[in-house]
C-alpha cells in the first residue's frame, strides 16, 4: 500500500479547495490549482494557516489566512490576511465555517501571528463583525485618476516577467522599499515578498520606476472601459511624503494605453488626486477589517495608514 506525503495531501486540498472556490466564486485565478498552490505553499513566510470540512469527500466550506509582516511605529507587527472564505450553496446553516474560523485564528495565533485584514464585499462584512470578532475599519476608497501630464520623463516601465523578476535590476529597484517611516500599520514590502506577490498564476503586472516611487500596475476593465489599476506606490529609499505620483500615473496609462487609472486604499506618502466613479463604471464596495489574533493587540486602536490592492488579493 503507498503512503501520502505531506506534499501529496497539499494537492489534493489545493485541487479540492479550487473547485469549490470556483463553484461558489467563479473567477480566472480558479480555472487550474496553480493560484492555491502559489499562494498557499510558495510564501517565502510560510504555508497558509487553512481548515476545511468535507462530506462524503466532497468539500464543503473552506478559509484561510495568509502570513504577511506588517510594521508600525513601534516595529514588526506579524501578522496574515484573510481570503476564500467559501462554503458550497446549501449548506451554509450548518455552522461548518465559524467552526473552522476559530480554528485558523487559534493556529495562526499560536504561531505567533498577532494581526488579521481583511477586504470582504459588503455581503460578507455584517457575519464577520458579529460572530468572528472582527472590526470594521471601513469602505475602502477608491479613485478614479485622470493623468494631469503628459510628461513620464524619469519613469522607467518594467513589464513583469521571469527574467526581471530573476535580475540585478530588480534586487536593486527593491532594495529600499521597506524603510519609509509609519504612523499606523503598513505591510513590508521586502525583496524576497515582492518577487513572491508578483509571481501570481494568471495575472499581467508592470512595474513603474521614478527617483521617488516605485509602483507597480495592471489593467482592468469595467462597464467596457479600460483602465491601468495602481496597485501599489512605494517611497523609494525611506523617503517620506507628500511625493507626487502624476508622472508615474501618466507612465501607467501610457504603458496600459489607457485614459485613466482605479487606484484602492490609502497611502500614507504617496499622494493620488483622483474622484469616486461613477455608478455606472463603480466597483463593487470592499471593506476593510482588522482583527487581534493573540491577545496582545488592541484591534480599536489599529491604523492602516498605507493599505492598497496589492496587500491584498483584488487583482
Amino acid at each position: 500500500m503507498s503512503e501520502t506525503t505531506p506534499s501529496d495531501d497539499r494537492q489534493r486540498d489545493n485541487r479540492a479547495n479550487t473547485e469549490l472556490l470556483n463553484a461558489e466564486l467563479p473567477d480566472v485565478r480558479f480555472a487550474d490549482d496553480a493560484y492555491l498552490r502559489w499562494l498557499y505553499d510558495e510564501n517565502p513566510l510560510g504555508p497558509a494557516y487553512q481548515e476545511a470540512v468535507d462530506e462524503d469527500g466532497v468539500r464543503m466550506t473552506h478559509y484561510a489566512l495568509i502570513p504577511q509582516d506588517y510594521r508600525d511605529a513601534n516595529g514588526p507587527v506579524p501578522g496574515c490576511y484573510s481570503l476564500n472564505a467559501v462554503t458550497r450553496s446549501g449548506t451554509q446553516r450548518k455552522g461548518y465555517f465559524v467552526t473552522i474560523a476559530k480554528q485558523v485564528y487559534e493556529k495562526a495565533g499560536n504561531d505567533g501571528r498577532r494581526l488579521a485584514t481583511a477586504l470582504p464585499n459588503e455581503k460578507s462584512v455584517g457575519a464577520g463583525v458579529k460572530y468572528l470578532g472582527w472590526r470594521l475599519y471601513g469602505q475602502m476608497t477608491i479613485k478614479l485618476v485622470v493623468p494631469t501630464t503628459l510628461s513620464t520623463g524619469g519613469v522607467d516601465t518594467y513589464p513583469v516577467t521571469e527574467s526581471f523578476l530573476g535580475s540585478a535590476d530588480f534586487e536593486e529597484l527593491t532594495r529600499d522599499l521597506d524603510e519609509y517611516p509609519t504612523t499606523g500599520v503598513t505591510n513590508c514590502w521586502t525583496t524576497e515578498q515582492l518577487r513572491w506577490r508578483l509571481r501570481r498564476p494568471h495575472a499581467h503586472y508592470s512595474v513603474h520606476v521614478s527617483d521617488e516611487i516605485f509602483a507597480v500596475s495592471s489593467r482592468t476593465v469595467q462597464r467596457g472601459v479600460p483602465a491601468a489599476v495602481l496597485l501599489k506606490l512605494l517611497p523609494r529609499g525611506g523617503r517620506r511624503g507628500p511625493l507626487s505620483s502624476k508622472r508615474v500615473v501618466a507612465a501607467a496609462c501610457r504603458h496600459h494605453r489607457t485614459p485613466l487609472a482605479l487606484h484602492g486604499g490609502t497611502n500614507e506618502h504617496v499622494v493620488i488626486r483622483g474622484f469616486e466613479p461613477p455608478k455606472r463604471i463603480r466597483p463593487a464596495p470592499l471593506f476593510m477589517l482588522v482583527r487581534q489574533l493573540d491577545g496582545t493587540i488592541d484591534q480599536d486602536a489599529v491604523e492602516l495608514t498605507t493599505y492598497e490592492f496589492l496587500d491584498v488579493d483584488a487583482f
